[in-house]
């Protein structure tokens, strides 16, 4: 567990003076700002519409897709193909403190790039109603299934040398778990296909259900039931590589 700690500390720290790191921060932050301007047009300044709309649009999921690839698409890619995770094997930290320090790392920034657009609804809860438990349930969502969109970046990342290959294989992980919910349109209302597609489908859960302030037990459940077998997964792809 010490091992662990110390490797995640040296991830954190690497990963937040990466230049790589506040470009995307900046470009997040404007991303995401210009959305909630449009979205607060859209709505007529309505703040009870805003967080369904700001959360819930294209713009939101290109974002909540794309970034989880690049912040994770070196975690293990680049180390393997510099020979700096062979290294880091002999030094005695097993594969599973690896993995989970890289993914707890990657999981960190990207969850503090959400907590970067908190200032502006405080902003706005001066000039009108700002519902916090929606925020709270939201931002639970977005914990959880980015955190397992992490975690499939590490897979990826695992599973390949080439970041650029890495952080495409990861996208299509997530993106397969995006489409999903379009397969929805093919069941009636309380058929038994419609209510497994509900269970896994992030649009669901994030539209649907905790912009809405609806928190069901499942939702965590099942994202974190995803991240433990993607980072289970990693960590055998480690364990064959370091026998291979």
């Amino acid at each position: 567990m010490n091992r662990t700690l110390i490797l995640l500390r040296r991830e954190l720290l690497s990963t937040f003076v990466s230049p790589v790191s506040w470009i995307i921060l900046v470009l997040f932050l404007l991303v995401m700002g210009a959305n909630m301007y449009i979205s607060i047009v859209a709505v007529g300044g309505d703040l009870r519409q805003l967080l369904s709309s700001a959360y819930g649009g294209l713009v939101f999921w290109f974002m909540f897709l794309v970034i989880p690839p690049l912040v994770t698409m070196r975690s293990l890619a680049e180390e393997h193909r510099q020979g700096a995770l062979e290294v880091l094997m002999v030094t005695g930290i097993s594969d599973a403190s690896v993995v989970i320090a890289k993914w707890a790392a990657s999981s960190i920034f990207y969850f503090t790039l959400w907590l970067g657009l908190l200032p502006l609804w405080g902003v706005l809860s001066l000039v009108g109603e700002v519902e916090p438990g929606l925020l709270f349930t939201t931002h639970v969502g977005i914990f959880f299934i980015g955190s397992a969109f992490c975690a499939n970046g590490i897979l990826a990342s695992a599973l390949t040398a080439h970041p650029l290959a890495a952080a495409g294989l990861s996208f299509t992980f997530n993106i397969a778990l995006f489409m999903v919910h379009f397969f929805s349109n093919l069941f009636r209302p309380g058929e038994i296909e419609l209510l497994w597609i509900e269970h896994v489908s992030a649009i669901h859960h994030m539209v649907d259900e905790l912009t809405r302030g609806i928190l069901d037990l499942r939702v965590p459940v099942f994202w974190f039931t995803l991240i433990l077998f993607s980072l289970f997964l990693a960590t055998r792809v480690l364990e064959r590589r370091r026998w291979a």
